[in-house]
């Protein structure tokens, strides 16, 4: 068996307007399964805020109780202009600004954006300890640097940019690892995990797979919402930074962090493509 460990921190955003964690708060679908307008409303009264944080740190909330230190929330994409600026922001700093409790300043801001508002918690382990552990884990052969929902959570995080984060963590941050161990953990290891032919290192007769980054300026941008997918729904996206060059099959398919259009790939085979025995019909 092989487990899976992200080696950097993959946030989970919360929402007043899709299913997530504060919709399981005591009490609370009464009024997050209300229609939009009708929810807004509810937020809007200082009764109803009330009643929902008094609900939120009931005994029968539990752990779930911690969501609503909203004062440790940053602010993430906003949709209206009333919001305009908030974006990066805390939400403790926002509240005080304004003369308002946290919860006042979240359901108001929430609430001037219909709902739309990406908010991230503020709640890591981010204790040295906590980090040496990941790393020793690391140097278990039965764990895999990377992590995967299979894209359940598409709204709720975002944990694509992990390579190159974690990147800029082992050059310029905690360094846990040398960075060319890095390397080999998000290239060769899963290579050899999943029996990959000609894959995972840099070997004549081998397929030219290959990224090229700077040192210096290596890691991820900002995380920000995009509204493309299918049935007006939308993700979280991060660029990366210091990518200078992709190469697929010998083919640049990035030049200087921007995509080329080309498309040398191909789908992979069992059998064909790996080292495992294919299936027997």
């Amino acid at each position: 068996m092989v487990a899976l460990t992200m080696p950097t921190h993959v946030g989970m955003t919360m929402s007043f307007l899709t299913h997530c964690a504060l919709h399981l708060l005591p009490d609370w679908d009464k009024v997050m399964r209300l229609p939009v307008p009708e929810r807004v409303a509810k937020l809007r009264d200082p009764e109803t805020r009330r009643w929902m944080m008094e609900r939120a740190r009931s005994p029968e909330a539990g752990v779930l109780a911690g969501l609503t230190r909203w004062e440790n929330y940053t602010i993430g994409d906003t949709a209206s202009p009333a919001n305009a600026g908030l974006t990066g922001r805390k939400l403790g700093e926002i509240a005080e600004e304004r003369g308002q409790t946290p919860t006042d300043a979240i359901f108001d801001i929430v609430a001037d954006d219909e709902l739309q508002t990406v908010l991230w918690p503020g709640n890591r382990d981010d204790s040295d300890e906590g980090w040496k552990m990941r790393a020793d884990a690391w140097a278990d052969p039965a764990i895999l640097i990377g992590g995967s929902d299979a894209g359940a959570h598409l709204d709720r995080m975002c944990g694509s940019p992990y390579p190159s984060e974690f990147l800029a963590d082992c050059l310029r941050g905690r360094r846990l690892v040398p960075v060319e161990r890095a390397v080999q953990l998000m290239t060769q290891a899963p290579a050899e995990l999943f029996g990959l032919r000609g894959r995972g290192l840099l070997r004549p007769g081998y397929c030219a797979d290959v990224t090229v980054f700077d040192p210096e300026s290596v890691g991820r941008g900002e995380v920000h919402r995009v509204d493309d997918l299918p049935g007006d729904s939308w993700r979280l996206i991060a660029k990366s930074t210091g990518i200078r060059r992709v190469l697929v099959n010998g083919s640049a398919i990035v030049e200087d962090g921007e995509p080329t259009g080309a498309t040398p790939g191909r789908l992979m085979r069992s059998g064909r493509d790996t080292q495992t025995v294919p299936l027997q019909s």
